[in-house]
């Protein structure tokens, strides 16, 4: 490759449960694929946007990110049930997959809640010294994939898992407000909602999903404290259904080769 360093972006889909408050071990995403440049790299900085809860900054709690690569053209094992603690059973399944762990330090690198509902995390010390090496900077994390594995030509593929360090909450409190349900639909539809303000919780082009775990869909538009349009219903949403963010978690990995 002629580049020295690639970006890659990581937003892992969180499913049952991702919307109430997790213990402080829980797993946060199960093994998540990324495609990256073949050839040997370190991680030379992760950033991250992280959505709050009910359009409050927050979840800055820190974050245990688990690297791995097949075995033989072999995917890792289930990380286990997200919402979950880790099983010994489930983590010796994976144990010679992992190649890399790194621990993201919240409090020493987030930006103390300066954009009000989400929270965006970089490179820095404590004491806002930018330029001084730490853990937020200096990850110690070589990636390399295994070439029987079948990625698109001129990249390989890593996985990714998340452990949380905290109680994370991922939930809106946006609810769907409409007595008769709102049906599957492909094409945009307008629902009401109650609860927090969902122009301080969604963008156009987030994807969501319902509490419960059975509807996905995503958000085209947000029109008022009570109304937004939606389409690619993929099932029922119910009445006072819980609309969460697919992927309340954005890390941006940065590599050196």
């Amino acid at each position: 490759m002629n580049n020295k360093y690639a970006l890659v972006d990581l937003e892992p889909n969180l499913s049952l449960g991702a919307g109430l408050a997790h213990g402080g071990n829980d797993i946060v995403f199960d093994w998540t694929p990324i495609e990256i440049p073949t050839g040997a790299c370190s991680i030379k900085m992760i950033s991250a946007i992280i959505t709050g809860t009910n359009g409050a900054a927050g979840n800055t709690n820190d974050l245990n990110l688990y690297f791995a690569r097949s075995i033989n053209g072999v995917e890792p094992t289930t990380f286990g049930t997200e919402h979950a603690t880790v099983a010994a059973a489930t983590a010796v399944g994976f144990r010679k997959n992992i190649i890399g762990y790194a621990r993201v330090d919240f409090s020493t690198v987030d930006d103390v809640d300066y954009l009000v509902s989400y929270n965006v995390l970089g490179s820095r010390t404590g004491s806002s010294a930018d330029n001084t090496p730490n853990s937020g900077e200096m990850y110690n994390v070589i990636l390399q994939g295994d070439p029987k594995y079948a990625s698109t030509k001129g990249y390989q593929t890593i996985w990714v898992a998340g452990g949380g360090a905290g109680a994370f909450d991922f939930g809106t409190d946006v609810d769907l407000d409409m007595s008769g349900h709102q049906a599957a639909s492909v094409v945009p539809v307008q629902i009401t909602v109650s609860g927090t303000d969902p122009r301080i919780v969604f963008s156009p082009g987030d994807k969501i999903i319902g509490h419960t775990n059975t509807v996905t869909a995503e958000v085209v538009s947000v029109d008022s404290d009570v109304l937004m349009t939606v389409k690619n219903v993929s099932a029922q949403i119910d009445h006072q259904e819980q609309l969460m963010f697919r992927n309340p978690i954005k890390l941006m990995i940065g590599l050196e080769y």
